[in-house]
């Protein structure tokens, strides 16, 4: 039995016609007619992300494939099925094979029941590289929306709510607004935070994350101090909105760390103030007198980590540093228990397997012919790279704070203002400025990396051919990699090889 499943997100940018629910449906019932296909299901996730497998049509479907109602499924190209390339390699490589299901992207002439497809990889890469450049063009949009002083945030910080007339407006909100000054007060007043913690939770006062009225598991239901700390610290309750302060740590992962103050964008007496700008002050220089220890970032894996393999024993390979330049690979069921005999050291050096492995990826990539997926993406970068409007927008409001600047420096001149008040406001139009011009560097930058359909398609070979390799490449397309007593090195890769 053929299930149809269709995909549309108005995240993957500007939507054709061609592109609609309506015109995929249509599509794959004629292509099911003439293929001879027994169409029992239509699957229809209508403005659901690629990135995410959490859909309900596409868990619906898959609710039927354990329950053995379909043995075929077809989308009309591999993009519909997903866009996070490691996830789709999953359900291509491991998923639909172990349930028996054949799996079609008509558009990219994938038909698992035929031969393997040696594109199949490179496409999945390539669809979530269209992803993470839509995530950078909304990132982009929603920047713009910071620096003019809008609020973006799905909840407002704790003590305000949206102003009903305007969503991108905060007002206070008296409810909690209260506990806002208590902490001030209490904090001004000499109390230490924990301190502050303890006694809001003992009143049972009610905590950011309950105010925003997360789901239960989120919730804390206590107070702690890196909250009193945050509202502390957050301009916002002086008037000034401040965002900008987390991000995502990926386009794919939800998870979001805390930016460096450096980085947060803040836009002066956007709304009212909760709290006097001189108490703020005050509190901030009553924290930057003590000492708080930070967190310890954590490094970035090895780009090898968890695909190397003692090819003796089975056991994982362990990464260890000698020096600053020179790291080795070696058993890890070894290292732990060398006195017992377990296994044989297989020493070998971290640069030379990654030399080797992405000298057999490079050969392996030649054998592929890549005109077909380079025009794709030449088309695809044509019709979406295009930021020149923003950039002239940009340009403007820098030149648009240049004329203040230069209007404040003359009232200040000519006596309309003192001197105090044109430093004040002055650094406020270089702090607003300076913004614009990181993100109109931000903009130019993305241009140089592959703004052109010709720089994005250079981009587009230089992965093909491995000339850079990141790990999220690296952990798409290889498998496993074993390494022998005498290091002969082994590597079993997530496709069929091109050469035969």
């Amino acid at each position: 039995m053929t299930a149809l499943y269709l995909r549309l997100s108005r995240d993957d940018g500007t939507v054709t016609e061609s592109e609609s629910i309506a015109n995929q449906k249509a599509f794959l019932t004629d292509y099911a007619e003439k293929n001879g296909l027994n169409v029992a299901h239509v699957f229809s996730d209508d403005g659901y992300s690629g990135l995410s497998f959490d859909r309900p049509d596409f868990k619906r479907m898959i609710k039927m494939i354990e329950d053995k109602r379909i043995n075929t499924v077809v989308t009309k190209d591999l993009s519909r099925l997903g866009r996070d390339y490691i996830e789709v390699g999953k359900y291509i490589d491991k998923y639909f094979p172990a349930h028996g299901i054949r799996y079609i992207a008509v558009n990219d002439g994938i038909d698992t029941a035929a031969q393997s497809d040696d594109m199949t990889p490179f496409r999945a890469v390539f669809n979530d590289m269209y992803a993470k450049d839509i995530s950078k063009k909304v990132r982009t949009a929603l920047t713009t929306k910071k620096v003019g002083g809008k609020f973006i945030g799905s909840k407002p910080p704790y003590g305000y709510k949206k102003d009903p007339n305007d969503k991108n407006h905060l007002v206070i909100d008296e409810e909690t607004a209260v506990y806002v000054r208590r902490i001030y007060r209490d904090f001004l007043a000499g109390e230490t935070i924990l301190g502050i913690a303890h006694r809001l939770s003992m009143d049972g006062v009610p905590t950011p994350s309950q105010q925003k009225n997360l789901t239960a598991f989120k919730q804390a239901k206590v107070w702690n101090d890196t909250s009193i700390r945050r509202i502390l610290t957050n301009p916002t309750y002086a008037g000034h909105l401040a965002q900008n302060m987390t991000r995502k740590v990926s386009y794919k992962v939800d998870k979001k760390v805390r930016l460096p103050r450096e980085e947060w964008i803040i836009i002066r007496d956007t709304h009212e103030p909760i709290v006097s700008q001189e108490d703020f002050d005050a509190a901030a220089d009553i924290l930057s007198k003590r000492s708080y220890n930070k967190r310890k970032r954590a490094g970035e894996p090895h780009l090898l980590s968890g695909l190397v393999f003692c090819r003796d024993c089975g056991g994982g390979m362990s990464f260890v540093r000698e020096s600053e330049t020179r790291t080795y690979l070696v058993c890890s069921r070894w290292r732990k228990n060398a006195r017992l005999g377990v296994c044989t050291s297989h020493s070998i050096r971290e640069s030379y397997v990654e030399s080797i492995v992405k000298d057999k990826l490079k050969e392996l990539a030649s054998a592929i012919n890549t005109s077909e997926i380079l025009t794709e993406a030449d088309a695809f970068f044509n019709s979406e790279n295009n930021n020149a409007k923003l950039t002239e927008s940009l340009m403007k409001k820098i030149e648009a704070c240049k004329s203040t600047a230069l209007s404040l420096y003359k009232d200040k001149a000519c006596g309309t203002i003192s001197a105090e008040e044109y430093a004040e406001m002055s650094d406020g139009i270089k702090a607003e400025r300076a913004v614009y011009e990181r993100q109109l560097e931000e903009l130019h930058r993305e241009k140089e990396r592959g703004g052109s359909a010709r720089d994005m398609c250079g981009l587009l070979k230089s992965i093909v051919g491995f000339e850079n390799i990141d790990r999220n490449t690296l952990l798409m397309l290889v498998d496993k990699i074993y390494i022998g007593q005498d290091k002969e090195i082994e590597i079993h890769f997530k496709f069929d090889n091109p050469r035969g």
